[in-house]
């Protein structure tokens, strides 16, 4: 018979053996962050992996991809997205499209999009980021991108080398110099919260000479260790402008990205993106433009491995259907590359899995164990990710109080696939009147593509 007086809960096949008396329970809670960097994708150091460029757009609305990719006969891989920080992250508007194979390349800017004065914003400036005033809104996205769950490449404070956004490095209070603690620090707190899954795009506008892009790097660049793209924003004016400061002219694709790709791939082993780019249809020929755009990227530009088209009239009509024979010309090069892979779109990027806490309980597991000051602990573990987390295993126990793990590690839990859970039970040795000690449990595993990942927990015991 068992004494319902005793402190403690026993775990039991009958459902009526239970204790309910629990003044001494220890209630822990466990919180999970990822402490390493999100690796850089394997093919990092490919050449399009293998000649196969990812299609991105620009749409203004996520619903109109379908459309366009029936437009063009083909889907594209990246879909390209603007959000202002103090937005929330549109998960149900783009859900559908990573839900379909296409990864997020969001451009996250920190600005007022309602302010007359897209430059002059004095609370936006890049001190007011690196200084923690933003910081509420960038937890909340780094969180919703968590959340998530798909790949996101983020693109925050794109073109910071110009001088048309409230972050540009020369405009509304800002130094060059801002610029690095500004994006480390947005960088640092999505780490902090977890966020493994995004892919960070780092996108000053093309530069116009060798000395213009070697200054960009130099004082732009955050470091490989913050960065997993190369990304270059860049467009062939054509004739648009005549302006006594500026008179645009038509540019080959090289021509526009040249400079930039030349000074920067020596500098870097990261893979490059273009992040945007677009031809008008005054001043040459579009459709030409295109066809040699596509030709030339293999050769010409071999660590490229996507291309976003901004397909959207804003300055001119910027968009692939601007006139039938562009379109044309947009359809056969895309169509000389083959169906895209949507199903090997998330492995080319490797994103790390991604853990959380689902379900906790802690008990003394019989009268003798209560005795012995040996705890239990049941904990559930459910992938949210997209990648699956491989030979998964805790290594290691640090504990506080001197309370200390009985059970003998390393523990193997094996293989969690996405969106799958797994349980598995600890128990800890705690010294009398010990009611609440700190622990942390590490665990390993790897990724799908052989990228190894810690997991530090964190787990607090209150009682």
């Amino acid at each position: 018979m068992i004494d319902r007086r005793m402190p403690g809960r026993v775990k039991s096949s009958d459902p009526q053996h239970f204790l309910l008396s629990i003044p001494l329970t220890a209630r822990l809670l466990l919180a999970f962050f990822l402490a390493a960097c999100l690796p850089a994708p394997a093919t990092a150091q490919a050449a399009n992996n293998g000649g196969q460029v990812k299609i991105g757009v620009y749409l203004t609305d996520p619903a109109q991809v379908p459309a366009f990719e029936y437009m063009v006969s083909r889907n594209v891989e990246v879909y390209l997205y603007y959000q202002p920080l103090g937005n929330s992250f549109p998960a149900e508007q783009l859900r559908p499209l990573a839900e379909g194979g296409r990864v997020i390349q969001l451009s996250l800017e920190p600005t007022d999009w309602n302010s007359a004065d897209p430059v002059n914003q004095p609370a936006w400036s890049l001190d007011t980021i690196t200084g923690g005033y933003h910081d509420e809104a960038l937890r909340r996205w780094a969180r919703e991108i968590r959340d998530f769950r798909y790949p996101v490449m983020l693109r925050p404070m794109s073109e910071m080398n110009g001088d048309w956004s409230s972050w540009g490095g020369t405009v509304n209070g800002n130094q060059p110099q801002d610029f690095i603690p500004a994006w480390r620090h947005i960088h640092d707190i999505f780490q902090q919260e977890g966020a493994a899954n995004v892919i960070w795009v780092w996108a000053p506008n093309r530069d116009g000479s060798h000395e213009a892009a070697a200054y960009t790097f130099d004082t732009y660049y955050p470091g490989d260790e913050y960065v997993d793209y190369i990304g270059l924003c860049g467009y062939n004016w054509g004739t648009l402008y005549n302006f006594p400061w500026w008179v645009s002219s038509w540019q080959r694709f090289d021509l526009v990205f040249g400079y930039s790709y030349d000074v920067m791939a020596p500098r870097t082993d990261k893979p490059f993106v273009i992040a945007e780019t677009a031809a008008p249809e005054a001043g040459g020929s579009k459709p030409q433009w295109i066809t040699e755009t596509f030709e030339m990227l293999p050769w010409r530009f071999p660590r490229v491995e996507l291309l976003t088209w901004f397909n959207v009239i804003k300055e001119t009509d910027w968009r692939v259907q601007s006139s039938t024979p562009s379109l044309h010309a947009y359809r056969v090069q895309l169509a000389e590359m083959g169906p895209a892979d949507m199903a090997a779109n998330f492995a080319d990027f490797c994103p790390q899995p991604l853990l959380r806490l689902e379900k906790l309980d802690t008990y003394w597991n019989s009268l003798n164990a209560y005795n012995l000051r040996e705890l239990s602990v049941d904990f559930e573990f459910r992938n949210i990710g997209v990648a699956d987390a491989r030979n998964v295993s805790f290594v290691e126990s640090r504990n506080t109080m001197g309370a200390e793990m009985t059970r003998p590690l390393p523990l193997w839990l094996g293989d969690i696939p996405a969106g799958e859970a797994r349980s598995f039970t600890l128990s800890y040795s705690v010294p009398t009147g010990v009611t609440a000690f700190h622990s942390i449990n590490i665990a390993t595993g790897e990724n799908s593509c052989g990228d190894s990942f810690t997991f530090p927990s964190d787990t607090i015991n209150q009682g």
